[in-house]
């Protein structure tokens, strides 16, 4: 869709608020646009955080994401491009490095490397999308058996879980974007790895993003003790610590669909058989 179909296009800024100049320049100098400053979503709750930053970033036109000089974005921003993309939306990108985020700059419908490029782009509606929309298919409404499992994230310590789920299910890995091709038609379930100790891989955040947009379940495995708690939100199920990947082999073995009826059961299996003594 071309920027002079929209009627009073909303801006949503999608950037770490630490040295936050960056958003009140943008505002003042486009005072005829709406923004939706996530400074000002609710912050008492994960639900309600991760609802209002995730909607912004889908339903608004314009994604704009700011990278400052030596800084990639912030850990969320990743997650809030991949659901703007998986919306068609138009992702405008701000990156004052040198060295380019290259996810970043791929999945860009426009990409500067100063605020002056931005400000004529937008207040001479020359922005539009750069892809279309992802469908979105919710995965837990179906009995079927799930077949087609996406792994993305830290992918060389989950090596033995992926050898061992190929011998069962299709197999994609989402270390670029051509997972992206008909992704909610072949892609019942994504699972993504953290390794304890790193910065979260951008892969792995953009495809939650992704996931969260196209209703597609995401386990995360999470390699950090104390998780980054908005990535718990768009997750399904999280399973933590050193043992993740015996708990995900012993789940995604059990599991045959997502359906509620049938997902749940396994799950709660799982927690008995490791944390849980009394009834659930």
């Amino acid at each position: 869709m071309a920027s002079e179909e929209i009627q009073n296009p909303q801006i949503y800024t999608i950037g770490s608020f630490e040295n936050d100049g960056w958003r009140d320049l943008m505002i003042n100098r486009l005072r005829n646009f709406d923004f939706n400053d996530p400074r000002n979503h609710k912050q008492s709750s994960i639900t309600r955080l991760d609802y209002e930053d995730m909607n912004a970033a889908m339903n608004s036109d314009i994604a704009l994401v700011y990278l400052h000089s030596g800084r990639r974005a912030g850990t969320m921003s990743y997650s809030e491009l991949g659901g703007a993309r998986a919306k068609g939306r138009c992702i405008i990108a701000v990156d004052k490095n040198e060295e380019k985020d290259s996810l970043i700059k791929k999945i860009a419908s426009h990409y500067y490397s100063t605020e002056d490029g931005v400000i004529d782009l937008i207040e001479n509606n020359k922005y539009f999308p750069k892809y279309p929309p992802i469908k979105a298919v919710d995965k837990t409404k179906s009995k079927d058996k799930y077949k087609n499992i996406l792994f993305t994230g830290d992918l060389a310590s989950m090596d033995s879980l992926i050898n061992e789920m190929a011998k069962i299910k299709t197999i994609y890995l989402g270390k670029n974007l051509s997972p992206l091709i008909n992704f909610s038609d072949k892609i019942d379930l994504i699972i993504v790895n953290f390794d304890e100790g790193k910065l979260h891989d951008t892969y792995g955040l953009f495809y939650m993003g992704i996931g969260y947009a196209t209703e597609t379940p995401i386990l995360e495995l999470e390699g950090n003790i104390i998780p980054y708690p908005p990535l718990i939100g768009l997750a399904r199920r999280v399973l933590i610590g050193s043992k993740r990947f015996d708990y995900a082999k012993d789940y995604l073995t059990n599991l045959e669909s997502q359906h509620i009826d049938d997902e749940a059961l396994i799950y709660y299996q799982l927690m008995k058989k490791y944390n849980f003594t009394g009834n659930i």
